[in-house]
């Protein structure tokens, strides 16, 4: 998969976790990029520079490298994305958003593995047989 194709899958994701991004024009007002830009990136269109995505991971809370990191590859989840939302607007610099946002991705993934863990350790319910019934 190419960079520019990973960027777009990413902030497609990125957006629809985020209501507060949810559409151009808001990313543009944070970031600074613009809306076509911005459109082209989405739509996989132009390979992006360092310059766009570094404003464009900016807003979004996370390094300019976590842009180009296959979605299978990332630790994020759309919980821990909008729990980062909500950092983002309640932490009062980027030192206690960052240990507020790494606490809650460790929780998120801590209890996502226990429910996965209880799922695999659950034995599987017997199937009931159907009992034939008497000729008379």
């Amino acid at each position: 998969m190419r960079p520019r194709d990973i960027l777009a899958a990413n902030l497609r994701a990125l957006m629809a976790t985020r209501s507060d991004l949810n559409t151009l024009p808001k990313i543009t007002a944070r970031s600074g990029v613009s809306n076509g830009t911005l459109d082209r990136i989405r739509r996989a269109v132009v390979a992006t520079r360092v310059d766009e995505l570094e404003p464009l991971g900016k807003v979004f809370g996370l390094p300019a490298w976590e842009m180009l990191r296959p979605l299978g590859q990332s630790p994020l989840s759309p919980l821990a994305l909008q729990l980062a939302a909500r950092l983002d607007r309640q932490a009062g610099d980027q030192a206690a958003h960052t240990a507020a946002y790494a606490a809650a991705t460790a929780a998120i993934d801590a209890q996502a593995a226990k429910a996965k863990a209880a799922a695999a350790a659950a034995p599987a319910a017997p199937r009931a047989r159907a009992v034939p019934k008497p000729v008379v």
